[in-house]
């Protein structure tokens, strides 16, 4: 059954987005701002050339269309300003397509703009005409595999969970390769995702390869542009899955740690738009059903570490010589444009410091908070503070009589999602009910007491260098 979705028309809305003929390399969008009734031409780069790289013979134009449907969201996504404390932002969006019958039907419109305000928090609202051009550039190309049928296709970022998560199936699959898709406009990024791809490749010769597909604007700096994107998980699944399609597979991976995927608010005024669903597991279902709808064949994009802290994925690191090679890799919410560019006291930073501790492994990363010589604007130690509240918040839930039911009870009516991502994921996942129940009370008990092991290791280097500032 649908979700209901609020609706609103094409006149109404605050940003209108036309992409033309389609999207194209070195194409352009018209972009109208209704509010300052601005019209501005904006150019846009994509480079779809490692698409050859596939191992289907044909490049079927469904696709074509899910990739073209993933880069005007994710330029979209970028252009509309929104607000986090305003009303929803409406984004209209106008994209040629070569299957308009089946992306106009009502099931999959609504199954799309559902998602997107899920993911965002704004409205969304799309107008799928025929496209005159059916093909893409790389379409015509000839198929050129490099990976074999059976292999992996999982996210690359470059950050700590996709290392360690990566490590871990390559030790546990000696069977598989593994195909490395990475995405998005960040040169910083794209050279980052290199670095640590080749890191493993050394320690697994001829297991993986790395395809990237940069998308980015040119032309575009009178333009106002979206720091956090909200949709930046959908579009990565979306050409994750294409690639993955390409290379006959029907599931895409991403790996990320089960506390960072649910991604639980750290207090009371972190709702919506205020909180990441890029990886939740709500999320991913609903990309997976969009996708299957398009493609005409089930598709399904998962998480196996759903159930792991971010601890324990990285226990495998302190095996061997491996761990040193964690500090290679970033998590920072909003790097420096420093020699040191993570910063140590954001919510990501120090959730991969608190991993690392528990995990054993000795910490080389550099941080600006502790290495720099760096005053930040605001108390370095506020972030902590509040992931201790939650600390506390799930303690007290989970200290119940030993009982299952109890305990879940607990959990639930302080966090109801937790019962919608059982409800909604427990048949993908293959467990029953009660079995996933268990697994997430686990996850959460095992949180709780890796932050016991580190938390006044924590809080004494952030008050240390707070008190310094004094």
């Amino acid at each position: 059954m649908l979700t209901m979705k609020k609706e609103f028309h094409a006149h109404d809305s605050d940003y209108t987005l036309d992409f033309g003929s389609g999207v194209n390399n070195n194409g352009c969008i018209q972009f109208t701002d209704h509010a300052t009734k601005k019209e501005s031409s904006i150019g846009i780069t994509i480079d779809d050339e490692e698409f050859n790289y596939r191992v289907k013979q044909e490049f079927p134009s469904v696709v074509a269309d899910l990739i073209d449907l993933a880069v005007a969201i994710h330029f979209a996504d970028r252009l509309a300003f929104q607000n986090l404390r305003q009303d929803q932002s409406r984004i209209y969006v106008k994209l040629a397509v070569r299957h308009p019958e089946i992306m106009n039907t009502e099931l999959f419109r609504s199954q799309l703009e559902i998602l997107l305000e899920w993911a965002t928090g704004s409205l969304w609202l799309f107008d799928f005409q025929k496209r005159s051009d059916s093909e893409r550039f790389v379409v015509r190309q000839p198929s050129l595999p490099v990976a074999s049928q059976d292999c992996e296709v999982a996210m690359w970022s470059g950050g700590l969970d996709a290392f360690a998560g990566l490590y871990q199936r390559l030790r546990s699959h000696p069977e598989k390769s593994f195909l490395l898709f990475g995405t998005g406009g960040n040169v910083n990024v794209h050279k980052l995702q290199e670095d640590t791809e080749k890191q493993i490749r050394y320690i697994f010769p001829n297991r993986c390869t790395l395809y990237r597909f940069p998308i980015r604007f040119f032309d575009s700096n009178a333009v106002r542009k979206n720091k956090i994107t909200r949709a930046r998980g959908v579009v990565f699944a979306m050409l994750g899955a294409a690639c993955a399609s390409l290379m006959g597979r029907q599931e895409l991976c991403f790996y990320e740690n089960g506390t960072a995927a649910i991604n639980l608010p750290y207090r009371e005024s972190a709702l919506g738009l205020d909180h990441t669903r890029s990886v939740h597991p709500l999320t991913l279902l609903k990309v997976s059903d969009l996708i299957s709808e398009l493609l005409g064949e089930g598709f399904r994009v998962g998480n196996p570490f759903l159930f792991s802290t971010k601890s324990e994925m990285c226990q495998i690191l302190a095996e061997d010589v491996t761990g040193r090679l964690s500090s290679q890799t970033k998590s920072c919410d909003s790097p420096h444009r420093h020699n040191i560019s993570q910063c140590g006291y954001c919510s990501s930073c120090l959730l991969r410091r608190q991993a690392l501790s528990a995990a054993k492994i000795e910490d080389k990363t550099r941080y600006l908070i502790l290495h720099g010589n760096y005053s930040p604007a605001k108390d370095p130690s506020e972030s902590l503070r509040h992931m201790l509240a939650q600390v506390e918040t799930l303690r007290c839930l989970l200290n119940r009589p030993n009982s299952h039911k109890v305990q879940w009870e607990a959990l639930t009516r302080k966090f109801p999602i937790l019962d919608d991502i059982v409800d909604r994921c427990s048949v993908v996942e293959k467990l029953t009910t009660l079995d996933m129940q268990s697994k997430l009370i686990r996850l959460y008990q095992n949180y709780v007491a890796e932050w016991d092991d580190v938390k006044s290791q924590l809080s004494v280097n952030l008050i240390k260098n707070r008190d310094s500032e004094s």
